[in-house]
Order: C-alpha cells, then structure tokens, then sequence
C-alpha cells in the first residue's frame, strides 16, 4: 500500500519541510538502522522519524533531525507494529 502525507512541522528540518509531502510505503520489510518512517506513536500522534536503533525485543528507537524535536528518551522505544510505513520519496512544497 502506498500513502502520500503532508509533513507538519520542522523536527526533520533540513531534510523535510514543514508542507512537504512524503510518499510511503507499507511494504518496506525488513526496517534498519537510518530508514525514515511514519509511526503511530502512542503520544504523540502521527510521526516522521528516522530509526536510529532496533531491538529484537523493545521495537525501534527514533529521532528527528532538528533540535527543536522531541527528543529519542521522550519518545521511548516504539513497538514496530506502530510503524505505518518506510519514506520512499519527498515532495517539496511548492
């Protein structure tokens, strides 16, 4: 399955933009270390990060780009079942 999403906000400033879109793709097995993913996050909602760790056991670790991100220990580990899909391609805004 293929999405488009409309980024919001700046925590993947420089490489998303805020009105940026992302194309998506449920169909990115098996997740490594530097992917970028969309997450459901029990917090904090609907999500564009990029994994920066992967445990067998606790799920993934993920961060944003900018400082002004929440931060990996906020976020906490993600189950990867939150995971909605892998970030194929960008679309700037226009």
């Amino acid at each position: 399955m293929i999405q488009v999403i409309k980024v919001k906000g700046d925590s993947m400033l420089p490489e998303l933009t805020n009105g940026d879109f992302v194309i998506v793709s449920k169909f990115y097995w098996p997740l490594k270390t530097g992917h970028l993913v969309v997450a459901n996050h029990p917090n904090y909602q609907c999500i564009i990060k990029r994994i920066v760790q992967i445990s067998p056991l606790k799920g993934i670790l993920l961060s944003g780009t900018n400082a002004a991100s929440v931060t990996t220990e906020q976020m906490g580990w993600v189950s990867k079942k939150h995971v909605l899909g892998k970030v194929l391609f960008r679309i700037n805004q226009i």
